[in-house]
Parts: C-alpha cells; structure tokens; sequence
C-alpha cells in the first residue's frame, strides 16, 4: 500500500505552524480596553497547542478551541485569526475522532458554530450585524460546516479504501484456498487412478507369475501363456498410467485413450478369469454418463483385485450392475475366504471406493457376506443422461 506523502505529526506541526501565524498577523488595533495587544503572543500558542492535540482528543480539543475563538472574536480579533483552531477541532472529530462515526460529531461542530456567531453579538465584537456585515458572521459557522464536511468525507474514503483493501485481501486468501484445495483434490484424484490402475495390473501380474512358478516343472505348455498376460498387463497398466499422468505434462501430443467405462467390463473380467477367478458378469443397466461409467468401472475393478488377493482358494466372483430409477446399484461378491473382520476404514482401496461414491451422493458397504465370502455393494445417484 503507498505510504501518505506526509506523516500526521509533519501535517499537524505545519497546520499548527500555520495557525499560530494567522493568530500572530491578527491585527490588534482594535481589542477591548482592558486586553493589552501582548496577549496576542499567548493566544497563538495556546491556538498552536490544541491544532496539536487535535487527533487525540477531537471533541474535547474542539470544545477548548471553540471556547478561546469565541473568546477572541468577542474582544476584538479578526474572525479568521480566532477560528483557526476550531476549524482544525472540527475536521479532526469528523475526520478522526468516534463521534465523527455516529451524529454527535455533526452537533459538536453546529453547536461551534453557533457559539462562535454568537460571540459576534458581543460588544467588543469587530463585525457584528449591526454593522451591515451579516455575512462575515454567517461566513465563520459556514466554515466550521465546511471544515467538518471535509473531514467527514475524508473520513469516509479511508473507509472505502479500507474495505476494498479489505476485500482484496479476503478475496486473494480465498483465491489462495481454492487454489490449494484444487491441487489437492487432483493429487487425491491422481492418487486414487494409480491405485486402482496399478494396484489392479500389479495383483493381476503376481498372480500370473505366481502361477508360472507353478507350471514351469509341471505343466511347461501353460508358462507362455501366463507371460503373454504379465506381458499385455504391463503394457496396459504402462498406458493408463501414461494417460493418468498427462495431466501434468500440458504439451505433451500423445493422444489420449479413452476411459473405461461398462463397455470394459467384459475385458476386466477376461483377465481375472485368466488369473483363475471365474467371474460371472451381469450388466443391466443403459448407456451411462463417462464419469459414472468411470466410476462403476474402477470399483468393480478394485472390488475384483481384492478378490484375487485375498479369497485364498479357489473362488468365483460375481459382478451384477443394474439401475432403479436414478439409483445405479453394483454389486460384486466372492465366495473366497477373504477377511473375516470389517476392513479398516483407513484401506487405500476402500477409502478410494468411498470417495468415487460420495462424488455421486452414493453409499458404500464392504464386509464379509452372510453367506461366506466378501462383498461390495455400491449405489451412485445418475445425473445428466436421458432416463
């Protein structure tokens, strides 16, 4: 923010500076008898002395102005030379003070004002009506008015400059917030394709290899088959996650592949077979939006790779997808061993299964089947397709 050219003690040392030689130019030829023209030395000072006390106490700094400048005008100083002070009292408590917030700083300065036409009714009284001059004397309330009319719009755009700084302040952090929620929810979103990506092709790939330990001594004719499928499932878990991490390389021209949708299910489930899990596949459901497409897909694929880890035996999986009005239902159940406790809420598959749901108001439970086994039963609200 720029710094004000001058400091408020400078402004107010040359407004005091300033008073005081208006006081002491004042021409004193004309005061009451018993005011010796001396006393014009002390009431420059003392004009000088509350211009300097003005900030700290407007009100009471105004009342004391407007009492010496009354005093002044009615023994004979020119209007000008006495209203110094005040003038500078009643920009301050419109300008500075908490009255000038609220209407008591208004008829603090009215109330000036009129006590300083006042005192030209005295007389000793330099200009008084009586003389044909009733504008010099309507020109000293005037100027108070003015003076705290001044203050008070000076007053009021510092406000206004304070609360669009204000403003712009609370919208940058806001701005800052959003920015870091958006980065953190990509790293999430990030985080979550790879799981399900490579955590799906890298179970897939143990299972695999697993079982071409097994056959190498027995049953030869089998291996190459099982390295063809380590093979296309690294290859394929390569370019998913080329297609996860584009994202964060903007220029990079490889063309994406499209996402996984239902389409792919009949994929999915012809490399778990191939991992010796028969899966019984039942799709009932229409053309579906691609993020919920998406996201059907990576829970049956996460659901299917718990499978493969954890049954312990022999074991077949059934995926069943259908839709109830806006309600999309899939369920994916194995009649393996699998936990037998609830898994942790804290799982990476199963935390990553919860958010896919809550992106579509759905609902998520995983836990063991009451008829043995495991399942997941998940339901995702459809928006934005024809019914």
């Amino acid at each position: 923010m720029r710094q004000p050219a001058w400091s408020p003690t400078a402004a107010d040392t040359v407004l005091a500076t300033a008073g005081a030689a208006i006081v002491a130019c004042g021409m004193t030829n004309r005061l009451v008898p018993w005011l010796p023209g001396s006393s014009l030395w002390l009431l420059a000072p003392a004009q000088a002395a509350l211009i300097l006390a003005r900030r700290r106490a407007p009100l009471t700094v105004l009342a004391a102005a407007t009492t010496l400048g009354a005093l002044m005008i009615a023994t004979g100083f020119p209007g000008l030379a006495a209203i110094a002070a005040p003038l500078a009292a009643a920009y301050a408590v419109a300008a500075h003070g908490a009255a000038g917030a609220d209407g008591r700083g208004a008829l603090a300065a009215l109330a000036s004002a009129a006590v300083l036409m006042t005192s030209d009714l005295s007389p000793g009284a330099r200009i008084r009506p009586s003389d044909g001059a009733l504008w010099a004397v309507l020109s000293i309330g005037l100027c108070i008015a003015l003076a705290w009319v001044c203050g008070y719009a000076t007053r009021t755009r510092r406000a206004y400059i304070h609360q669009l700084q204000e403003r712009a302040l609370r919208l940058e952090r806001e701005e800052g917030e959003r920015a870091e929620r958006a980065v953190a929810d990509e790293r999430l979103r990030i985080a979550r394709e790879l799981h399900d990506v490579i955590g799906h092709s890298i179970s897939l790939i143990t299972v695999q290899a697993e079982a071409a330990g097994r056959c190498v001594r027995t049953r030869p004719d089998a291996v190459p088959g099982h390295l063809a499928t380590i093979s296309a499932t690294s290859r394929e878990a390569l370019a998913e996650m080329r297609r996860v991490l584009a994202v964060l390389r903007p220029d990079d021209d490889d063309p994406l592949q499209p996402r996984p949708g239902l389409a792919s299910l009949p994929e999915l489930a012809a490399k778990i077979e191939s991992a010796g899990v028969p899966v019984h596949l039942t799709v009932e459901a229409p053309t579906l939006p691609p993020g919920i497409g998406l996201t059907a897909y990576r829970i049956v694929q996460e659901a299917l790779t718990n499978t493969l880890r954890h049954a312990g035996r022999p074991t077949t999986a059934s995926v069943t997808i259908t839709r109830t009005g806006p309600t999309l239902h899939i369920r994916v159940t194995d009649d393996g061993h699998g936990p037998q406790n609830q898994p942790p809420a804290t799982a990476h598959g199963l935390v990553g299964m919860r958010e896919r749901t809550a992106m579509y108001d759905g609902t998520l439970r995983a836990g063991p089947h009451h008829d043995g086994g495991f399942e997941v039963h998940a339901t995702l609200r459809i928006t934005g397709d024809a019914p």
